[in-house]
């Protein structure tokens, strides 16, 4: 049976997966699988292939397909970006009293942050920023963050398929720079959008760990360039990072992960 259409043969290989997932015996055979679905055998194992090549499943030596462990990364992803905004946000709004600034909370979705939580200053612009916003990596304070604390791999692959185009400016549009300045990002454990990505606007970020010492997210804080002059953007970091890391503690992490 050929596929009519992308989205056919988006709903084939969706189909295909939970019913290994859902298995009763915890996973099905590819004859199994053929039973099912009433697809040709030929394509029923191109999907499982697909699937075994990128980690969704694996195969037992019996032939016996079964959930493989990037589908628990996915869950513990999206179950701990629940629990880190219900987490977060009270100290989000500490922190905003302290610092009088907006504060943004986002996780990595591809190539890009998502903005999960935001919580404006009371006495700051309001920013064009929303919750569901998605936002560059390269040129964000959040988006450094959650790129410097990458896989080597995984860096060198963005750097080679993302266009680093100029978005004010002070955009970095150089992947060498790029790449140095997330090393100094990894180093220090905050990073600066110095009106990177909004022209007149400063934002500084800072990692989140959860308890395996993964970054799971960043938080930043965000205003006008004139309010993180001088002394004040220290002053600023300092309250980020205790922030961070009272919420790390909220996700397991340790203290001085994110301090």
């Amino acid at each position: 049976m050929v596929p009519k259409s992308s989205i056919g043969t988006l709903e084939q290989a969706i189909k295909i997966l939970e019913l290994v997932v859902f298995g009763e015996k915890g996973g099905l055979t590819l004859k199994e699988v053929t039973e099912k679905t009433g697809l040709h055998s030929s394509t029923v194992y191109r999907y499982l292939n697909t699937f075994l090549q990128f980690g969704y499943l694996k195969k037992e030596p019996t032939g016996l397909y079964k959930p493989g462990i990037k589908l628990l990364e996915l869950g513990n992803h999206v179950l701990n970006s629940f629990d880190l905004r219900e987490i977060a946000h009270p100290y989000l709004v500490e922190l905003v009293n302290r610092v009088n600034q907006t504060a943004h909370l986002a996780i990595r979705e591809g190539d890009e942050a998502l903005y999960i939580d935001k919580v404006e200053g009371p006495k700051t612009l309001q920013m064009r920023s929303r919750v569901g916003m998605r936002v560059p990596l390269y040129c964000t304070a959040l988006g450094k963050i959650l790129l410097a604390y990458s896989d080597k791999e995984d860096v060198d692959r963005y750097l080679r398929e993302v266009e680093l185009k100029p978005r004010a400016q002070n955009t970095i549009t150089s992947s060498l720079k790029l790449k140095e300045e997330l090393s100094r990002v990894k180093q220090q454990g905050y990073a600066i959008d110095n009106q990177e990505n909004e022209q007149g606007i400063v934002c500084v970020g800072a990692p989140i760990f959860d308890f395996t010492g993964q970054v799971v997210a960043a938080l930043s804080v965000s205003g006008f360039f004139k309010d993180f002059s001088g002394g004040k953007i220290q002053e600023i970091i300092s309250h980020l990072r205790k922030t961070t890391a009272l919420i790390s503690k909220g996700l397991g992490g340790s203290v001085s992960q994110g301090a």
